[in-house]
């Protein structure tokens, strides 16, 4: 059971938490202090080039500029600038102070700035629009073969704008022209509104925002495999249920709303203390092993222990077993808390080299599921793997988590005594430096204070003794450890307050606590289109030579029954799609092999008919036992007598059609024979007695004992008129092809349709009772002809 769950009763922070078979697999939380800005568009001005990073830096109205490299630089920029040297750089394209328009690839991470390009990219439910980049024209990697030949067809016949791209996404598998057609011309809709807003405006200022993180869910992960979409807000329901009703109508019975008054959605669900784990340093493995997470500037740090996992016959064994655990777990974890970027695991060591390839394969089948790009390298002689992980958000973390400001985001933060050191050794050099300062005040913590004004007294009252300044010490109960200040003033300048006074109080910027809504106001706010989705038409299906052969061998029925009842696979494993395309092309070998044994059964073919050529003297004597049957419907065949009465008919045989090709073996046993073609109705009594041939009984031999033995006991003996061959004799005509069939007649248009098995076969009444001749009683005088026949195996 795969479900989303999206807990929005708090608007100050909103968590989307995606669970397959109870367990956690995807969480994504965004709140007011940390709102996510990629995908949003934005009016920027060039604030300087740099010619020798080969980038400009853009402010598009935040506190850090953003950073756009040269790569990044639209075509249709770079149209009318002139190249003053060899070749063409940024400052011949870009100058100080343009206007242009740009969209956040990458938020913004510690240090650095946003990540911009002035390609854009408008995102819808099937496809993604490239306005402005009429080379970015693709089908997702993630769709099967037979769908993307399907999908360029398509593709070829949309309606787009000039100097515009589409990329069709995994959603977009499986529509037709017109509901792709509809998502393009909402998106063209929205690019022009997009310049319009741009041209009335000065820079800098948002245009577009990216929906908010409940839309963007039932966007991009909304899919066949998913079961429901749970809300606990009334009103976020609302307008998911709105946006699903206009973009994904299909999808609309599977928005629910959950009522949260008396427990919260994910505690009914069992996965908040999931979610808790998810902020923990160190996870816990069911070996006893423990994995620990330190992320870093540059790059991330997983280390690996063995802790209480002792159960390996060796210490060679204990490492494998708990390295392989571990391998399964990463990879769940780095999907689960968003980690991109450098990811360095420190394995524990193994010598055996065996293993180690066994450790990097377990890594590349575990990684396999997830949306991000991933590459992995191979285990060194050090036991350390290294690893790159597409960044796709930020990570988990980040979204709700600060630096601290104790330590700066060290992790550590000094003693006491340490502390009050350092900031005696700073009086010392701000006394020595400086002949003019006549007060020196110190504030910090009242446990530093305190530390100094009794342990290191002697020391100030000599630094104030020997540079005739005035030290005055101020626990501050505002200020936390290990923080403090240090302030001079001349000799000039006279304190009119007492020095408890001097106390600095901190202030606090509402924004920063979330209390005050600093939320930009885009120009332009479409979440969803203004027209509904086309609805899909069915394709009829057209009229085929095999598809006529698959209904008649029941083969058509199986596969849909197959797609039916088969899940949506994981798409982003190319191994299964790689297997999928070699059973294609066996299945296309071994269709390539049948076919080139064709003329080989047209010769047996016509040696059959010739066979049956010689029988006109037989058809009038087999009218006169059918009409018997037909008017004596009344009276039914004895079981016992009835295994015995199946034999082999005479009958002319045909050149292979759509009725002898079809198998013995999947002929249902209660099969009505007589039944005709076409519909069965009482008018069978109607046929003419010239188009049932009489049957002969032939000798009863080896041959054709084995398939009167395979037969069910309870056959009509009424189903005769029409031939039913053995399987040895019935593998030959099977083969045989269409176009050398004769002409149409009542028996040769259709083939007789099986009766279902709970259906009993239609009684037989008669007056008087129809001989039955066994094999056992008398045999009758078979023909020359018939000796040939079953020598031949031709029916």
């Amino acid at each position: 059971m795969n479900h989303i769950l999206i807990n929005a009763t708090h608007s100050e922070e909103v968590r989307v938490a995606i669970v397959k078979n109870k367990k956690l697999t995807s969480l994504n939380i965004e709140t007011s202090l940390n709102q996510k800005n990629k995908g949003n568009i934005y009016k920027g001005r060039i604030s300087r080039v740099e010619q020798s990073l080969e980038a400009a830096f853009v402010d598009y109205g935040k506190d850090k500029q953003g950073f756009l490299p040269f790569k990044e630089v639209a075509e249709t920029l770079k149209e009318n600038a002139k190249a003053s040297g060899d070749k063409l750089t940024i400052s011949d394209v870009l100058k100080e102070g343009q206007e242009i328009i740009v969209q956040v690839e990458k938020e913004e991470r510690g240090n650095k700035g946003a990540a911009l390009s002035t390609y854009t990219n408008l995102a819808g439910a099937y496809m993604i629009l490239t306005p402005n980049n009429a080379k970015s024209n693709g089908i997702s990697r993630q769709i099967t073969s037979t769908d993307r030949q399907s999908l360029k067809e398509i593709i070829g016949k949309i309606v787009m704008p000039e100097n515009s791209g589409l990329i069709i996404r995994t959603a977009g598998s499986g529509k037709n022209l017109e509901e792709l057609q509809w998502e393009v011309d909402y998106l063209s809709e929205l690019w022009k509104s997009i310049n319009a807003a741009a041209e009335n405006r000065k820079a800098p200022f948002l245009i577009y925002q990216e929906s908010d993180i409940v839309i963007r869910t039932l966007r991009d992960y909304l899919r066949e495999d998913t079961d429901s979409v749970i809300i606990d807000d009334l009103a976020t329901f609302q307008n998911a249920k709105e946006f699903v009703s206009f973009v994904l109508p299909h999808y609309i019975d599977r928005i629910k709303h959950f009522d949260s008054s008396g427990h919260s959605l994910f505690n009914h669900m069992d996965v908040e203390s999931q979610v808790k784990s998810v902020f923990e340093r160190e996870v816990s493995l069911r070996t006893g092993a423990t994995i620990v997470f330190d992320p870093t500037e540059a790059l991330t740090a997983i280390d690996i222990n063995s802790a209480r996992a002792t159960k390996g016959a060796d210490i060679e064994e204990t490492a494998y077993n708990t390295n392989l655990e571990a391998a399964k777990e990463i990879a769940a974890q780095l999907q689960l808390r968003d980690i991109g970027g450098l990811v360095v695991i420190d394995f524990i060591d193994m010598t055996s080299e065996e293993h180690r390839k066994a450790i990097e394969k377990a890594m590349e089948k575990a990684t396999s599921s997830d949306r991000a790009r991933i590459q992995i390298g191979i285990i060194s002689r050090f036991g350390l793997l290294e690893m790159s992980r597409q960044r796709l958000m930020s990570s988990v973390a980040e979204s709700v988590e600060r630096t601290c400001p104790a330590c700066d985001g060290r992790g550590t933060v000094p003693t006491v005594p340490n502390l009050a050191l350092s900031i005696l050794r700073q009086l010392e050099d701000g006394c020595n430096t400086s002949n003019q300062t006549q007060k020196i005040t110190i504030q910090s913590s009242v446990d530093v204070i305190t530390y100094l004004l009794n342990e290191k007294r002697n020391n100030i009252g000599q630094l104030e003794v020997k540079h005739e300044v005035k030290i005055t010490l101020l626990p501050n109960p505002y200020m936390q450890f290990p923080n403090f200040s240090i302030s001079k003033q001349a000799g000039s300048k006279k304190s009119h307050h007492k020095s408890y006074q001097g106390i600095s109080k901190p202030q606090y910027n509402l924004a920063e606590n979330g209390l005050e809504d600093n939320a930009e106001i885009a120009a332009i706010n479409s979440n969803h289109p203004t027209t509904r989705k086309p609805n899909q038409k069915k394709v009829k299906p057209s009229f085929s030579f095999m598809g006529m052969i698959k209904s008649t061998l029941g083969l058509g029925d199986k596969e849909q029954d197959k797609k039916s009842n088969k899940k949506q696979p994981n798409k982003n494993q190319n191994r299964n799609r790689n297997k999928n395309q070699n059973r294609n092309r066996n299945r296309n070998q071994n269709q390539n092999k049948a076919q080139s044994n064709k003329p080989q059964n047209k010769q047996q073919g016509k040696q059959s008919n010739r066979a049956q050529s010689n029988k006109p003297q037989n058809k009038q004597q087999n009218n006169k036992p059918q009409q018997k049957e037909k008017e004596n419907p009344k009276n039914v065949v004895p079981k016992d007598k009835e295994i015995k009465a199946q034999v082999q008919p005479k009958e002319q045989a045909p050149k292979a059609t759509a009725e002898n090709k079809k198998p013995q073996q999947q002929q249902k046993p209660k099969e009505n024979l007589q039944e005709k073609p076409k519909n069965v109705t009482p008018k069978e009594k109607e046929v003419k007695p010239q188009a049932q041939p009489k049957e002969q009984v032939p000798k009863v031999t080896q041959e054709n004992k084995k398939p009167q033995q395979q037969q069910e006991p309870k056959e009509n003996p009424q189903e005769k008129p029409k031939s039913v061959t053995p399987k040895d004799k019935e593998t030959k005509p099977q083969a045989q092809p269409k176009e050398q069939a004769p002409k149409a007649t009542a028996e040769n248009k259709k083939p007789a349709k099986a009766l279902p098995k709970n259906k009993k076969p239609v009684e037989v009444k008669s007056e008087e009772k129809p001989k039955v001749q066994t094999g056992n009683t008398a045999k009758p005088e078979a023909s020359p002809n018939d000796g040939n026949k079953s020598q031949d195996g031709d029916v």
